[in-house]
């Protein structure tokens, strides 16, 4: 074609034309039964969609839902797990594909192919597609998602959590308002697979040296040189924030969003040089947007609030219609107190390590972002005999599948 605003299809191999137009996109859906169109190695069901924009072409699958999550189960789990497993991996995928798209409005469709999503590759290549066991999952829970107080829930899953899931609040710093049923939950299954899972131990490990030319390399100022890592752990177990001290006296702090490349490490879930929280070498922070009551106790700013009686005692409240006095008299919401007025600098509250050395050596547990089902615990739990909804309610607490 002349231009950008052409598209021309042409018999595969030939300069034979079979069709030509100056439209920015192309429609194209096989007629017959059980019709399939090769992409890029895989087959797939349904229509395609061919959208020029800016000299790209988009390619869309157009489908029906669960021909989609047909498509989305045995990439996203193995077949040969357990059939409970598999169907709240359906419940899942299901589930995550009918919340709001993060591309809809940019690229015009619903759910991308990759683990930006999650991973479709549609009816399989030749050596890889989807089984009798896979479509037997899906068929079995068709229709049903996973529900919260009335609403579709977002499904966020990943392979393994090591021990413990985590609140989104310490994860991606949203609101457990918007999301309640992403708190974070200890998890006594997965370990039941550690045998099976590759990342239910591993050490990533660096010279000091080599951790600041990473830092470097992310685009942090390390060129003093390292002094020391602050820790900070969740009640779950988890890192929910690093603080790299440098030898100028200079800092930057890292969170769970980056945490993972910026460390090449597979979870947040992790001890730096054997030093763990329950050591006895922590203390507990609540820097910054947090509040404290009566001088010293910590005032939890995750979806709960603390109230003061008129004799001192404590006593735990939603947030909804509080508000917040400052020493200095101002008053603000409640939920935007605890949460440092949205200002990004307050600082996660709980117990700190401080790790020093000439070398700095990960060992942790896991693989993932640490929200929401754990795929190998959801193994574990089909193993022990556990039905796919009592998986996915375990996950997502105060969910339930209908």
């Amino acid at each position: 074609p002349s231009g950008y605003g052409t598209i021309q299809v042409t018999v595969t191999g030939t300069d034979r034309v079979l069709y030509e137009s100056d439209g920015d996109t192309l429609g194209v859906l096989p007629t017959g039964r059980d019709t399939a169109t090769w992409f890029r190695g895989y087959r797939y069901a349904g229509g395609f969609e061919y959208v020029l924009s800016g000299g790209s072409l988009t390619v869309i699958n157009v489908l029906d839902l669960e021909d989609y999550v047909k498509g989305v189960v045995p990439y996203e789990m193995s077949s040969d797990w357990p059939l409970a497993a598999l169907e709240a991996q359906a419940i899942c995928a299901r589930t995550y594909a009918c919340r709001d798209s993060k591309h809809l409005s940019t690229y015009g469709f619903d759910v991308c192919s990759g683990s930006d999503c999650q991973v479709y590759h549609g009816l399989g290549s030749g050596t890889s597609y989807a089984t009798d066991r896979t479509d037997q999952a899906v068929d079995e829970t068709a229709g049903e998602y996973a529900w919260y107080d009335g609403q579709v829930i977002e499904a966020f899953y990943s392979s393994s959590h090591g021990g413990a899931s985590e609140s989104v609040y310490n994860v991606w710093g949203t609101s457990l308002e918007q999301y309640p049923y992403l708190c974070g939950v200890e998890d006594p299954y997965e370990a039941d697979m550690a045998s099976k899972n590759s990342y239910s131990s591993w050490t990533v490990s660096y010279t000091s040296s080599e951790l600041a030319q990473r830092l470097e390399n992310y685009g942090y100022d390390a060129s003093s040189g390292i002094e020391s890592l602050t820790l900070t752990y969740s009640d779950l177990g988890n890192v929910i924030q690093v603080r790299v001290n440098y030898r100028d006296g200079g800092s930057d702090t890292i969170r769970p969003s980056s945490m993972r490349s910026v460390f090449g490490i597979s979870s947040i879930r992790f001890t730096v040089n054997g030093q763990a929280a329950s050591s006895g070498s922590g203390t507990t922070s609540s820097s910054g947007g947090g509040l404290t009551a009566n001088g010293s106790t910590s005032l939890d700013s995750q979806g709960t609030y603390t109230v003061i009686s008129g004799s001192g005692s404590l006593s735990q409240a939603g947030l909804d219609g509080l508000y917040a006095i400052s020493g200095s008299g101002s008053i603000t919401p409640a939920e935007d107190a605890a949460s440092g007025g949205g200002s990004g600098t307050d600082t996660p509250t709980g117990t700190q390590v401080t790790v020093s050395g000439s070398s700095y050596s990960f060992q942790g547990s896991g693989n993932g972002h640490q929200l929401g089902l754990s795929q190998y615990g959801a193994w574990a739990m089909a193993e022990r005999g556990f039905t796919y909804d009592e998986i996915i309610e375990f996950y997502y607490p105060g969910t339930y599948v209908r």
